[in-house]
């Protein structure tokens, strides 16, 4: 009954939640849980493990919280410690029964409805060309999954081995693999979390739900990123390309290293923009900068409204040569001589 009564005042308590968003406004916690894409909100995850406690009787919406063997795992990642824990003491004993954790498309192929979670130490290969739940490897050992396409839940690996995932396209949750320098991704489109991951392309990424970070050498580019929800930091990488990016909500902060930045469709950075090392920045509908600007190695980046800008570090002739080239189209167009 102690249990019954927590999960009761925990699901009054998330009820009354509000988070602020990149310019200070209160989000509603199901505005908030839907911009994270989630599986099911933590709301509804109580609703259905109460319904268990009471009855016994496990609801779909709590299937991708089991494992591939049928035994609960919930969602360490998304949900808050309390909820895991409360939810975890009252589901230890559930057993997913077999004929709930799989099941086959439209098209007749193999999908996993339950998550996907592996600690043996031996290669792992994934059959399903779907995850209903989230996928958590925690094995140093090759990862393969020819055929997975989308993952509803998150995708974790600690692996430094190989990780071959040739036609994923969206993830729900998180893309965590900080620590695989070999991670294979060409058709990845959507990450509804966070993504962290080092040296791998991402020709097709499209959207990051949260933060986007990363460790890369030479150059990256990211031809058809065109968002991201977070901050998007970037490691090691001597430029970023990125033609289509449009918008990032909070900071944007680019290696010490990086000596090219090159985002002429970017409109908004919601947070600080540090570009301190970046000689060329080439951000030409750039509007809107919520905090802090650090442009001190470019000569040639100045915007004359950003200096109501709180803190704008600016490279010492960026104004100079903004003013002799404004003269210079001046000049251009009248015909007269330039008045410096």
């Amino acid at each position: 009954m102690d249990a019954i009564f927590e999960l009761t005042i925990r699901r009054k308590r998330i009820l009354a939640r509000i988070w602020p968003d990149s310019k200070g406004h209160n989000l509603h916690w199901k505005d908030f849980l839907i911009t994270k894409k989630t599986m099911i909100t933590e709301e509804i995850a109580l609703n259905a493990i109460a319904h268990y406690a009471g009855t016994g009787e496990i609801q779909d919406v709590l299937v991708p919280y089991f494992r591939q063997t049928g035994r609960w795992v919930g969602d360490c990642r998304n949900w808050t410690k309390s909820t895991y824990r409360l939810a975890s003491s009252i589901m230890h004993g559930a057993v997913l029964p077999e004929w709930r954790r799989t099941a086959v498309n439209l098209q007749g192929e193999p999908i996993l409805l339950t998550s996907f979670h592996w600690k043996k130490r031996r290669d792992v290969e994934i059959r399903w060309f779907e995850v209903r739940g989230s996928i958590r490897i925690r094995s140093l050992e090759a990862v393969s999954a020819p055929n997975l396409r989308t993952v509803a839940g998150y995708i974790y690996s600690c692996t430094d081995d190989k990780v071959g995932l040739p036609n994923l396209v969206s993830v729900g949750g998180d893309l965590d693999f900080q620590g695989t320098p070999n991670l294979h991704v060409p058709k990845l489109t959507s990450v509804g979390g966070s993504l962290m991951a080092i040296g791998c392309d991402l020709p097709c990424l499209e959207t990051v739900g949260n933060r986007l970070w990363g460790y890369w050498r030479g150059s990256l580019n990211l031809p058809m990123l065109r968002s991201v929800g977070g901050s998007f930091e970037v490691e090691g990488a001597e430029s970023l390309i990125a033609p289509a990016l449009k918008w990032v909500c909070y900071d944007l902060n680019l290696s010490y290293i990086t000596n090219v930045f090159s985002a002429n469709k970017l409109v908004e950075v919601g947070g600080s923009l540090d570009a301190r090392s970046a000689r060329v920045i080439q951000a030409a509908a750039l509007r809107d900068v919520g905090d802090s600007l650090h442009t001190e190695a470019a000569p040639d980046f100045y915007r004359p409204d950003f200096e109501d800008l709180v803190y704008w570090d600016m490279h010492p002739e960026a104004k100079f040569r903004w003013e002799l080239r404004e003269a210079v189209k001046r000049a251009l167009r009248s015909q007269q001589p330039m008045d410096i």
